[in-house]
């Protein structure tokens, strides 16, 4: 996978490299301060990490599922900005917003390469990530008033991209695994936002959030270019 995506021999080969880690130091320094008040240095690090990860696929290639997972990476790195600033409240629906289109260009790029789960695990796995998304919107629909329109659909697009990309027998389970921990993650800050304070939510959500977008945009790439 890793020789497919940074190995081309195309003389760009640095370039994807060096991306790529600055996008994980980026991660990581983001995580060493994620419980430090908001400041500049915390929401240009949080946005960087996927923000990084914008060029690679543009640097693969000119086609169009190169050009909507660069979207769905770019929308993600906006959704993070948008949820790290603080002091206005419609920030957390401009990334609600940002994250649920992010979500409808991992679809995209997807939905080509599906087809019907063809093992019982990944049977299972999809069951169960849908059973848990139903749960988990039956739990929180008496605390979310207003909200439960826009929190419904986002589940439900949520819920879609990761089906499909369970559904990509090409990908598994490193394309699932990253999806159903990306599903994990935006679980996570819901309960916390209109449940309860979830212990050490912060180092949970950051690890599963990043840990399911790069594997996701490993995956990917690999399918894309080979």
């Amino acid at each position: 996978m890793l020789q497919e995506i940074f190995s081309r021999g195309d003389g760009l080969d640095a370039i994807r490299i060096a991306l790529a880690l600055l996008s994980l130091a980026s991660a990581i320094a983001y995580q060493a301060i994620e419980h430090r008040a908001p400041s500049a240095l915390r929401t240009g690090l949080k946005t960087a990490s996927i923000g990084f990860l914008v060029p690679l696929p543009l640097l693969s290639g000119a086609a169009l599922p190169f050009i909507l997972l660069a979207a769905a990476f770019l929308f993600s790195a906006l959704g993070d900005l948008f949820l790290a600033l603080k002091g206005d409240k419609r920030n957390f629906m401009r990334g609600l917003g940002a994250f649920l289109a992010s979500h409808l260009f991992y679809i995209a790029v997807m939905l080509p390469l599906a087809s019907a789960p063809d093992t019982l695990a990944l049977k299972v796995t999809s069951l169960a990530v849908g059973i848990g998304a139903l749960a988990l919107y039956w739990s929180l629909a008496p605390t979310l008033g207003s909200m439960k329109l826009p929190v419904g659909a986002y589940l439900v697009v949520i819920l879609v991209m990761a089906l499909t990309a369970l559904a990509i027998p090409e990908g598994a389970p490193l394309l699932g695994l990253g999806a159903v921990l990306f599903v994990i993650s935006d679980s996570v800050i819901a309960l916390d936002k209109f449940r309860a304070p979830v212990p050490y939510r912060g180092p949970i959500v950051w690890v599963t959030y990043y840990g399911g977008q790069a594997l996701m945009a490993l995956s990917l790439l690999s399918l894309l270019v080979s």
